[in-house]
Parts: C-alpha cells; structure tokens; sequence
C-alpha cells in the first residue's frame, strides 16, 4: 500500500496557525478531529432502511443494543459532520491565497486558478470545480430521497447483505448510501473522522458519478488527481489540519 511521505510545513504556510498552538516532533501543527473543527449541519434522513437483523449484526460489531432510532440518530450526525465539511471547504474555496494553493497543489497537482485542457475559454477553473463538487456533495447528503441503509444495500439495489465489507457504499446516479461493517467498527471505536469522510466520500461518488473515481490507488493508478476521490478528502483534511486517515492518504497519489 502507497503510503505518503509527510513534509514538515513552516509556521508561516500552517492553515490557521497561531502562536501558543502545539506543533508535533516534525514541527508540524498537531491534527484535529474533525468533528472539533467543522459545524455540523442538519440531514433529515427521510429514507432509512434498517431491519431487526441489520440491527442485530450492528449490535455484534459494536457490542450495544441500539433502537432504529438510535442508529439512524448516529448516522445523520455523522452526515451532517459530513454536509458540514463540504460546505466549509467549499466556502474555502472562494478565496485563493498563498495556503490554500500550497494545499490543493498538493492534493490535486494542478493550480487552483488554472483550467483543464479540456476546458473551453472562460470556463471553470480547478478551483471552482472541486468547490462545486463539495456543493454537491452536500445537495446530495441532504436529498429527501436519499436512502440510507444501516448495513450493506438497501432492498432493490441488491440488499440486503450478510457481511458488506466496506464502509459506505454508493453508485453513479443511485439515491441510496449503504452503510457497511467498517462503518460500525469505526463507530464502535469512535473514529468520526472515518464515519465523516465515508459519508463524503459516498456523496461525491453518488453525485459525480463516473467523472470521480473511488477505486484504490492500486486498481486505479493513471487517475487525474482531479478524478480521484481520495484527494478531495485529503484536500479538505489539510486544509484545516484535520486527521488523515491511512485509507484516505493512500490512495490519492503523490504525483499527478
């Protein structure tokens, strides 16, 4: 597995750095939740699908006896942590200064106030892609016909399922997010870093469908960094100094 090679960051490039801040061994500021750092909004989760036996096995991962009401209450904090952060990097995305180009030139390879090739003139620029998709994303997260599925998919998209190993499940164009066992693994051991970024993760996939791609990085190596998922949370994780989890930095590449 890829793993990124982490470079110390002068004071003076640290997103948000302040005098008296704690910085780790590599002179670096130390990570946050994101959970501490973005304000949650509110996802109704009209749509939830979670039977006595779903219940049943998220009950075995994570060892307590949840209500559905209880287990849809976790999962729309976690969406709206989720809804949250794409609208607070979406918002970071209107002003380009000198962080938040080292940011995304790190993320996506590309300048922020550049277009892609394909573009025509006057067209969008990177950055103003990557903000409309996080807008997107969280469109998508609060759509009324949004399904959300407590374990594995939901019924008519091939659910229900014994043993969904995975975290969050989406497809192109699909109104549905299923929910799978590492998503309650990283619930049980409180990990809101990885059960917020799945649900973004989701969004993204469902609402841009093939034009983002959530493959590993090694089934999906030639993917524009643009394209690749993994780097729009990787983007939005430094860009407020956020945790970074191993499965999210792994697989945006290095390089472009």
């Amino acid at each position: 597995m890829y793993i990124r090679k982490r470079v110390p960051m002068a004071r003076s490039a640290m997103v948000g750095w302040a005098r008296g801040d704690s910085l780790n061994p590599l002179g670096e500021l130390n990570r946050q939740s994101i959970t501490s750092i973005v304000a949650p909004e509110t996802v109704q989760i009209q749509r939830f699908e979670c039977s006595a036996e779903a219940q049943q096995r998220i009950q075995t991962v994570t060892g307590a006896v949840l209500l559905q009401i209880q287990i849809r209450n976790r999962v729309r904090l976690q969406a709206g942590n989720a809804a949250g952060l794409a609208t607070k990097a979406a918002k970071r995305l209107e002003t380009l200064d000198s962080d938040l180009f080292t940011t995304f030139q790190n993320a996506f390879g590309e300048k922020p106030d550049t277009r892609p090739k394909w573009a025509p003139a006057g067209g969008w620029t990177h950055a103003q892609i990557v903000r409309q998709r996080f807008l997107g994303a969280n469109k998508y997260l609060k759509d009324p016909w949004v399904i959300y599925s407590c374990w594995g998919r939901p019924r008519g998209a091939g659910g229900p399922e014994v043993n969904p190993d995975y975290l969050a499940l989406a497809l192109p164009g699909k109104h549905w997010i299923a929910l799978g066992r590492r998503y309650w693994q990283a619930d049980q051991a409180k990990n809101f870093d990885t059960t917020t970024y799945s649900l973004l993760l989701a969004a993204l996939r469902a609402y841009y469908g093939p034009l983002l791609s959530d493959a590993p990085l090694a089934q999906a190596p030639l993917v524009r960094k643009i394209g690749n998922i993994y780097c729009y949370i990787q983007f939005a994780a430094d860009l407020f100094n956020a945790n970074l989890p191993d499965w999210v930095e792994s697989n945006c590449p290095k390089s472009a």
